[in-house]
């Protein structure tokens, strides 16, 4: 079974405003490839997540993981910090920082059961309401954890602490998530939070 996972620094306000620029891309990709490419598609696709958002202020799962694909391959490419893994060794390094981070903190990043809500603050369109509900947690193939910007402090000194006692596949994981919370901190902003966004191939391809 494939399995692929991105850690990344997301501006949910930026992200959430992005609207004019994945039109533009679209736009370029079907002069470029057609209405149907492939890359057409996931542009398509993208432009109507963020629209579903948007209209509904509620972010599942599913379309919290779409989105934080979306910001790190069109929205914000290359402009924020992200790290990618889509192999059994990355998933090991994982599950071992996970075990090495206190299990009170753990699941807000790296979620084993269940989901929760939290509210990001979003300004987008006068008159609307001024937050978006973020959904994380696992619901097949999909697994998400988000640790907002009101949370990142708490982060920082938990990941310094464990990376003290922590077995070395731990280490690099823990120093990359260090890493990535102080960019987010740097970038401030309560719309700004770090996220996990992990699948199945195998699941997702036979849905």
């Amino acid at each position: 079974m494939g399995w692929q996972a991105l850690l990344r620094v997301v501006d949910f306000q930026s992200l959430l405003s992005s609207q004019p620029l994945v039109a533009s891309a679209l736009e370029k990709a079907q002069h470029a490839g057609g209405t149907k490419s492939p890359e057409a598609r996931a542009l398509r696709e993208g432009y109507y997540l963020l629209a579903k958002v948007l209209w509904t202020r509620r972010s599942s799962i599913r379309r919290t993981h779409d989105l934080a694909w979306l910001d790190h391959t069109v929205v914000s490419a290359g402009a924020r910090l992200g790290r990618v893994w889509d192999d059994a060794q990355g998933s090991r390094s994982i599950r071992a920082a996970e075990e090495a981070l206190p299990p009170s903190l753990s699941p807000e990043l790296f979620p084993q059961e269940g989901s929760s809500w939290i509210e990001v603050p979003v300004q987008t369109f006068a008159g609307i309401s001024p937050t978006v509900k973020i959904e994380r947690g696992v619901s097949q193939p999909f697994r998400v954890g988000v640790v907002p910007e009101s949370r990142l402090r708490a982060w920082s000194e938990a990941v310094t602490t464990a990376k003290f006692d922590a077995p070395p596949a731990a280490v690099s994981i823990l120093g990359e998530i260090e890493a990535l919370i102080a960019a987010a901190r740097r970038a401030g902003g309560p719309s700004v939070a770090l996220v996990f966004a992990a699948s199945s191939f195998e699941d997702r391809l036979a849905e």
